[in-house]
Formats: C-alpha cells, sequence, structure tokens
C-alpha cells in the first residue's frame, strides 16, 4: 500500500486500457459477461493484461467490472464470485509479474440505492465489500472502483470496501458527462470534497473524452490533495457500418496526456476506446514524470449531492439554519410524531430562500423512533434543496440513519470531550467520512478559554488516532448565555483566538444561545456576532429569518478578511436595491392548490402530495383535471428541466414517486367516472448482455405517471423474451435501453427480429452509450436523449401508430 501511494503522489504512473473491445477482437461473444472468461477462457485475458504491461502500464485492472453478487446473479453465476474474482486476479499477476501492480476492479450494481431505489445502504456495502473481500484475499494489491455516477453508491462501495480490505489503496472514479456533471448532478469539485475522507485517489474515467475531461481533472486537483487519476474514452461512440467506433487514435488521446499532468493528475489510464498503442505512447511522454505542485486551500469542506461550502479563514461566514428542530415548537414536534415530514420540507425551502448555506436536522421528540425519523427528514429535505446538511442528534443511531441515506460528506453534530461520546461518534465520523463538530466542553461546561482549549485538543488527538484529519473538525466553542455566564460567555471571544491560533482549526457556535433569558434578544445576539466575527468565527447555526443577523454577517465580513474588495457586500446590497424598484404587484400572490399540486410534483414533495390532491378535490377542482392539466404537465416539465441540466436523476425518482401517490388518490375516482383512458402499452427491457438498469427503471416510471401501461422485462432480457412480450401484450411501443457499447447491438437484432415476426408496433431506444444517428443507422422508430425526453417520444410513438391504423 505504502509503496502504491508513495510513487502515485510523487510521479506520474500509468494504468491500462479498454479490457471489454480486446476481448472482443478475440471472440468474446457480444452481450457475453466478459467475468465469466477469467474461467471459461483465461488465455484471452493474460494476453491482453501482458498487451498492456508490455506496453508500459503501470498497474492492470482485473477483468472483474461486473464480478459482484448482483450482476453475476443476471447469469446465474453468483455463485461462483470468489473462484471468478479470485481467478481474474491470478491471472493479472501472471501478466503483471513484478512489472505492475493489480488493481481489483469494481463497477456500479446496476441499481439504485435507498432512499430512491430498493437497495438499502447497508445491503449495498455488504455486496461491495463481498467482491473487495475476494480480490484482496486473492492478492490484489489495490482496489479501485470506478465509473459511478451516484455519490452514495461510490461511498456505499469504499465502506465496503475499506471493510473488507482495509490495508489496500483505494481509488475512486466517478463518470462525468460532457457538461462536466454526473447524472445526479454532481460537480467535479464536490465528488473530490465528500470522497476524498473515503478514498486514497480519486479519478474519473469513461462517458466524455479527453477534452472535456482535462476540466474535471482541473477541478478536482483544486479541492484536494489527494493523488487524481483520469482514464478518458476515446472520444464519444459513434456507429459505422453497424460497429461502435470511438475516433480518437491512440495519437489523439495520448496528445492529451501532458495536458492531464499539468491540470494534476498522477494517474492516467484510459477507457472505452483506447489501447495498448496508447499506454505506449503515454509511456514515452509523461510515465515517472514528477507530480505537478498543486494549491489547495485549508480549510472543512461540507457537501450536498450537488454542492461544497468551505469552513475557514477566508472563506465566507457560513450560515447554518437552525430552523428545522422541534424544541419549544409544539405544532413542528406534532407533525414529527405523528410521521409526517411537510413541516420540515417547508423550513428547509424557507431557510434557503433566506440565505442559510447550509441547515442543521434535528428530529429528536420524546417517545418517537428519532432514527427512522432522521433518515426520512435527511430524504425529504435533500428533495427540495440542494444545502448541505448538518446532522444534529445526541443519538448515535440516528446520526447514522441519516449518514446512511445522504449521499454528501455531512457534519455530525456533535462530540464533545468525554469519553463515552469520543468513543461512539468519532468512530462514525471516519466511518462515513463526515465531518464533525466538536463541542468544547466535557463533563462539564468550562466557563474559560483556556479549559475548554484542553478539551478541544484532546478531541483532536482522539481525532488524529482514528485517522480523522484536522480538516474534517469544526470546534464550537460554546455560546454561553450572557445573562447568566457573563463572564464565560465574553471567554468565548477569546476561545475562537486561543483554537484558530493553537490549533489552526475552524470553530463554529450556537449564535442565539448567548441572548438567552433576555429582553431584545436579536440585538444581543447579533452584537455577539459580529464580535465573533471579528475573532475568527467561521460558522454559526443562526436563524436565517433574522435580517439583522444577515446585516452583522455582512458588516463583520468587511473587516475580518472574508469579503475581499467588499465585492459580496456590493453585489448584496445592490441586489436589494434593484428589488426595491419592483412593482409591489410582483411581490406575488397566495399560490393556488393547483399550483401547489404543480410544484408539489416537481420538486418531489412526497410528504405533502397527497394532502394537497384531497385539498384541491374538496374545492372542487375535477380529479381528470388535476392528472391531465397539473400532474402531467410537472411531470413533462420537470423533463425539460431534466434536459437542461437544471434538475437530475434523484430528482426524477422523487418526482415519479410523488405523482404516483397523487395519482392512489385520483385512480379510484377517475375509473368510477371513466375517465382513465390508457395512453398506450410499452413493453420496456434492457438488452441481452447489459445488465445496467437505472434509467429504464427511472423512464418507465415516468411512463406509468404520464398515463402508459408499462410492462418491464428487467434488464439483460433476450430478445425472444421481448418479442414474446409484445406479442402477449399487444403493445403498442418496444422500448429498450443500453449502457455498454458491446451490447447496443442487440438493439438492431430485436429491431430485425420485430420485422421479420410482422409485430405491430413501434420501437424507441435510449440510454448513454446510443444516439438519434445510431437509431437511425439500425431503423427504430425514435431515441430518447435521456429520461427527461422518454415521455414525449412515446406519446408521439403511439400517435404515429394509431393514425396509421385509421389510414
Amino acid at each position: 500500500m505504502t509503496s502504491f501511494l508513495d510513487r502515485v503522489s510523487r510521479e506520474v504512473l500509468l494504468l491500462d486500457g479498454s479490457m471489454g473491445a480486446l476481448l472482443q477482437g478475440r471472440g468474446l461473444p457480444a452481450g457475453y459477461a466478459p467475468d465469466l472468461w477469467n474461467l471459461e477462457n483465461p488465455a484471452a485475458i493474460e494476453a491482453v493484461h501482458r498487451e498492456y504491461v508490455d506496453a508500459g502500464s503501470d498497474a492492470i485492472l482485473t477483468n472483474t467490472f461486473g464480478a459482484s453478487r448482483l450482476r453475476l446473479a443476471e447469469y446465474g453465476a453468483e455463485a461462483r464470485l470468489v473462484e471468478i474474482n479470485r481467478a481474474a486476479v491470478e491471472i493479472a499477476r501472471r501478466a503483471a509479474g513484478t512489472q505492475a501492480y493489480v488493481a481489483g476492479d469494481i463497477g456500479p450494481l446496476g441499481t439504485t440505492l435507498a432512499p430512491f431505489g430498493e437497495l438499502p445502504f447497508d445491503d449495498a456495502v455488504a455486496i461491495f465489500a463481498e467482491q473487495a473481500r475476494a480480490l484482496a484475499r486473492a492478492g490484489a494489491d489495490l482496489i479501485v472502483i470506478e465509473t459511478m455516477f451516484d455519490l452514495l453508491e461510490v461511498r456505499a462501495a469504499l465502506i465496503g470496501a475499506r471493510d473488507a480490505a482495509p490495508n489496500l489503496p483505494l481509488v475512486a472514479s466517478m463518470t462525468f458527462t460532457t457538461d462536466g456533471l454526473t447524472d445526479t448532478g454532481t460537480d467535479p469539485e464536490t465528488a473530490a470534497a465528500a470522497l476524498e475522507t473515503l478514498a486514497d485517489v480519486i479519478a474519473v474515467n469513461c462517458s466524455t473524452g479527453p477534452d472535456a475531461m482535462t476540466a474535471v481533472v482541473e477541478k478536482m486537483a483544486r479541492t484536494t490533495r489527494k493523488p487524481i487519476g483520469v482514464q478518458p474514452n476515446a472520444g464519444l461512440p459513434v456507429q459505422r457500418e453497424g460497429k461502435t467506433i470511438f475516433p480518437l487514435s491512440a495519437a489523439e488521446v495520448a496528445a492529451f496526456g501532458p495536458r492531464f499532468i499539468d491540470a494534476g493528475a498522477t494517474l492516467v489510464g484510459g477507457c472505452c476506446g483506447t489501447t495498448p498503442e496508447y499506454i505506449r505512447l503515454l509511456k514515452t511522454t509523461i510515465k515517472g514524470r514528477p507530480a505537478v505542485p498543486r494549491s489547495v486551500p485549508a480549510g472543512v469542506k461540507i457537501t450536498s449531492r450537488m454542492k461544497t461550502v468551505w469552513i475557514g479563514p477566508g472563506f465566507p461566514f457560513l450560515k447554518i439554519g437552525e430552523k428545522i428542530n422541534p424544541t419549544g415548537k409544539k405544532a413542528f414536534a406534532e407533525a414529527i410524531r405523528e410521521g409526517r415530514m411537510d413541516m420540515i420540507v417547508a423550513e428547509a425551502r424557507k431557510q434557503y430562500e433566506h440565505g442559510a448555506h447550509a441547515l442543521d436536522v434535528n428530529v429528536g421528540v420524546p417517545m418517537t423512533p428519532e432514527a427512522e425519523n432522521m433518515g426520512r427528514a435527511v430524504t425529504a429535505v435533500q428533495n427540495v434543496v440542494d444545502l448541505p446538511l448538518v446532522i444534529d442528534s445526541s443519538s448515535v443511531d440516528a446520526l447514522e440513519a441519516g449518514l446512511k441515506v445522504y449521499p454528501g460528506r455531512a457534519l455530525v453534530n456533535s462530540v464533545n470531550a468525554e469519553e463515552e461520546k469520543l468513543e461512539r461518534v468519532l468512530p462514525l465520523v471516519k466511518r462515513y467520512g463526515a465531518s464533525v463538530l466538536a463541542l468544547v466542553s466535557g463533563d462539564e461546561i468550562p466557563e474559560k478559554a483556556a479549559d475548554r482549549l484542553k478539551n478541544a485538543e484532546k478531541i483532536m488527538r482522539r481525532a488524529l488516532d482514528l485517522g480523522i484529519s484536522p480538516d474534517q473538525i469544526v470546534f464550537d466553542v460554546l455560546a454561553l448565555p450572557v445573562s447568566a455566564m457573563q463572564e464565560g460567555s465574553r471567554e468565548t471571544l477569546e476561545t475562537i483566538r486561543l483554537i484558530s491560533r493553537e490549533l489552526g482549526a475552524a470553530t463554529s457556535a450556537g449564535v442565539s444561545n448567548v441572548s438567552f433569558g433576555l429582553p431584545n434578544r436579536p440585538l444581543i445576539h447579533n452584537t455577539f456576532l459580529a464580535l465573533a466575527i471579528g475573532a475568527g468565527l467561521d460558522a454559526g447555526i443562526v436563524n436565517p429569518y433574522d435580517e439583522g443577523m444577515h446585516r452583522a454577517v455582512e458588516g463583520a465580513s468587511l473587516f475580518s478578511g472574508r469579503d475581499p474588495g467588499c465585492r459580496r457586500f456590493i453585489e448584496i446590497h445592490q441586489a436589494k436595491a434593484e428589488e426595491r424598484k419592483k412593482p409591489a404587484a410582483e411581490a406575488g400572490t397566495p399560490k393556488s392548490t393547483r399550483d401547489r399540486i404543480f410544484e408539489a410534483v416537481v420538486e418531489g414533495e412526497r410528504e405533502s402530495i397527497q394532502d394537497l390532491v384531497r385539498q384541491g378535490l374538496a374545492e372542487g377542482l375535477d380529479p381528470f383535471a388535476v392528472f391531465l392539466d397539473v400532474m402531467t404537465p410537472a411531470i413533462r416539465h420537470l423533463g425539460e428541466l431534466f434536459g437542461a441540466r437544471k434538475k437530475f436523476i434523484p430528482h426524477l425518482i422523487a418526482a415519479a414517486e410523488t405523482m404516483r401517490k397523487g395519482v392512489e388518490i385520483l385512480s379510484p375516482l377517475m375509473e368510477s367516472a371513466g375517465a382513465m383512458e390508457k395512453k398506450g402499452t410499452i413493453v420496456m427491457a434492457t438488452v441481452k448482455g447489459d445488465v445496467h438498469d437505472i434509467g429504464k427503471n427511472i423512464c418507465c416510471l415516468m411512463l406509468r405517471n404520464y398515463g402508459f401501461g408499462v410492462v418491464d422485462l428487467g434488464k439483460n432480457v433476450p430478445c425472444e423474451a421481448i418479442l414474446d412480450a409484445a406479442a402477449k401484450h399487444r403493445a403498442d411501443v418496444i422500448g429498450l435501453s443500453a449502457l455498454m457499447t458491446t451490447t447496443m447491438m442487440q438493439m438492431k437484432i430485436v429491431r430485425d427480429a420485430v420485422r421479420e415476426k410482422g409485430l405491430p408496433c413501434k420501437i424507441m431506444i435510449g440510454g448513454a452509450v446510443t444516439t438519434k444517428e445510431f437509431a437511425r443507422e439500425i431503423g427504430v422508430d425514435g431515441h430518447g436523449k435521456d429520461v427527461g425526453d422518454v415521455t414525449a417520444v412515446a406519446e408521439r410513438l403511439v400517435e404515429e401508430l394509431r393514425g396509421m391504423a385509421k389510414r
């Protein structure tokens, strides 16, 4: 482990390139699982590995991309998991000899994790751990987790791999589209910030060519000090004469090698379409070059799935919204007791609109299942806002429940210097790669700053012993009530200075605590806030609805190095001046129930939709009109937002589930009125040899909600099964999905068979590797560029089919 990590931190190492295309050249049938060849044709696998080692690869990936229990089950081979992974490592070791490291390769599971899918987080961790354990025991030198687009899944993979192989280096590689985002909306900076506490190397691979990948590497390298890896495709795939071709030559891809190094990468290889010749060219230009020095700011990072915020000197003061907390709020506590998340969602949205940078989530109500409620609350909040979350509980079980459904790097609230807390909370922070809010109290709350510093030092030592880095820790300096502890309250300001000077650590405080028990509380705690920012306070748990708080932060930031050139202050007040110029009428009118139903579907507010639908019906709205004129346009609008990359896969899943719950109320009423008309029947399948069905599953949800009857055949579906289902269900449309270039031509096989049998149905295709040009070349009727496009394509095809029938 030390050897690989030392080298990749100091010099450029080369990975290998594509495996699948080279195996197909040696006879691997299209759609056949390459992993099975580790047992059935090991000589072919070894030959490919040797080509890459001879070309100059410093590390080669085992042929185990799909060798997890879940994916092997698609071929009935799950019982041979250990045998397959062991054979793969042994084959790679024979080829590598002493010239290259053997990297155990782990790919995605091909399904969606809860809360947006059905696979529980713990089950995913266990599945990844099982494969990692097999690879480690067979003698792999490191583990590479690759081609991931969902932060939650890659976090599960890293946790599982670390459980199974605690001494092996872990490489986590995400895949980004040409706009620099994953399909779940994660940018490169957020991926790096979220994964650096779990992975030893952070990388990008697949989906794009080298040009788009260079910018991703640059952004990652500015965010983390961890080594960066890059594995581009040889351009975007095109179809020529019935074959999938990657258009860039080895020389054209290799020409980007020096640019990758200058951008910050030290681990360079290739993905789809790259060859040993590409590696051979890289060997002559970049192999062994020293790592380019990188400048990464010091500070604590917390993230959501889509956004990163920094905490520390020089960064904007972080305003953590305090309002998702039932303490002293009878109605709020009652909603949580009833299992309702609507008030939590409302407070999340309102705090976002009032300028909070992150949100504290606390659901602690006595005699309630806090762990279950925390998981639901964290899920509900991340559906409607993209702000990072602070998971707040005195219950370790509740903290862990929140962390299991949270894709980003949360701030855990909190630990203190008590032994029990240290022993229970810090291991949780380490396991999930979170940041932590550390209260500088122990068995007692110290009044003197020097005693608080001692507690901070104790917490820091224990954290470092566990492998938690200083840039994962924010110290809560204890904002004591000035009414009861005037001297202690003053000592808080000195605590900020001491922790900053002695530990170089970030600080935070629960600002409103200082004014407890006094009149005119905002005046008191906002005055304290300005003084604290002047003393170096980096973050605070605050009331975002308090304009005085915002003004205090704006003013104090001018004098504390947090607003260079006063730019932020000027921008804020220019925007306010423009807002005041607007006519009063633009302030808006109360939203109708129709508007609120529309918004609930678009925003995925599953908790409130059924009550809103009932309210609309009580107001006299027609059930069919709610479905056709409100919910259906909402789904269409969401598809447009997805196409514009303003909404992403988790939003689509949440919206589809929201609409489903709303339709549960409407369906009996529409059926009794005879207004429930199915738009058409669609048979959906991921083609033979392909076990990726996340996109296809979301398409099925969208189509059902849109009024289509959907027959979902699953993944790895043979042509014959698709034809049988189309005939049995008298399908109007067959929808085919593929994510792998090696399985795309299965779509043409289905299309030819449909024509041969004379089935009267249209065919549409989709998937990351498909294009309109490919659809045209193989002669199908429609192409959905993404899941937001599928309903419009299906509707058009059904209308065409019915128009033909009338003629």
